[in-house]
Parts: structure tokens; sequence; C-alpha cells
């Protein structure tokens, strides 16, 4: 008996009603699929992507810091640093942080490149003047600042004296035609 047969016939009803729910059984051979198309795109005119050129081209010191202050984080008032970061072992890794000069370094020989023992900055100066074409470090300018300098001593000057970003001395280095 069910529970509603039950309950009725405790409260005094004569007559209990008995619903019954017929139960379909599954049948995959018999199963109704209406078939329809599958949507579309619609037509429409092909979107061209223009190729974008670079005013510059690849072999510029401008580029190269472009490229390397992406690799790593920024120093102030020194040329490349070691930094640990992390309390415990486990969560503890090694970070280097450039400054303008290092990160064109960077930019031209790759990531790694300021990781070996014997880089300086007169490394840095020497293989970055093959690579661009005229020697970095006696070519002069005249800074945004008014300050008289060669080309190398200038953009680390402009990242630890005047507080600019080294994506601000790129600009700077393109400007020049550098």
């Amino acid at each position: 008996m069910t529970s509603r047969i039950m309950l009725s016939q405790w409260l005094g009803h004569k007559e209990a009603t008995v619903e019954t729910h017929a139960i379909a059984t599954y049948r995959p051979n018999e199963l109704i699929v209406q078939e329809r198309p599958l949507p579309t795109a619609p037509k429409s005119t092909p979107i061209i992507i223009p190729s974008y050129q670079t005013s510059q081209t690849v072999h510029t010191l401008s580029n190269f810091l472009q490229i390397g202050r992406m690799y790593h984080s920024l120093c102030r008032n020194a040329f490349v640093e070691k930094v640990q970061i992390g309390y415990y072992a486990y969560e503890r890794r090694e970070e280097w942080r450039t400054c303008a000069l290092a990160a064109a370094y960077a930019g031209a020989f790759g990531p790694q490149s300021i990781e070996r023992p014997d880089f300086s900055y007169s490394m840095a100066i020497w293989r970055l003047s093959q690579r661009v074409g005229f020697d970095i470090g006696k070519r002069e300018v005249v800074g945004p600042t008014g300050r008289h300098n060669n080309l190398a001593d200038e953009m680390i000057k402009l990242v630890d004296e005047n507080l600019w970003t080294r994506a601000g001395v790129a600009e700077w280095v393109a400007s020049l035609g550098y």
C-alpha cells in the first residue's frame, strides 16, 4: 500500500483512489531524432590583416633594448644584479635584473648571456658595438637633459639618475636613429 492510501484510510475516507503511472522503457532503436542541418557561418568578405613593417632594421640599438627589457626586471645604480627571491629553500629562486645597457646586450645575445661569469661593462660595450656597427662607448650624444656624454653612459645615467624606464630610453635612442 502506498502512503496516500494509508493516510486516506486513517483519516476515515471511505474511497481511496490509486493513481498509476506508466513508465516507458528506453529502446535505442525506437528513438526518433529529427534531422536538421548544421549551422554555417554567413558568407562574408575575408579579413585581410596587413603585415606590420617596422621602420627600424633588426640590428639597431633601440630594437635590442626593446627586446631585452622584456627579459629581466629593471635595476638602478648597478649594471647587473643577481637577486635571490623567497625565504624558504623550496620557494627560493634567482632572478636577474639589468640596466638599460645590459638589457640591450640581452636583447642582442639572448637572456642567458648576462649570466656568464665573465660578463662585464666593457664586454657589453665591445660586443654591442660590433653588432650595431659603431662604437657606442665613443659615440658622443647630447642627452635629453643636456648632458654631453657617450651613448652607453647616457643610457645608464638616464635610468639611474633621471629615473627613466628602459622603454623611454629605447624611444630616445630610436629618435636619434640608433
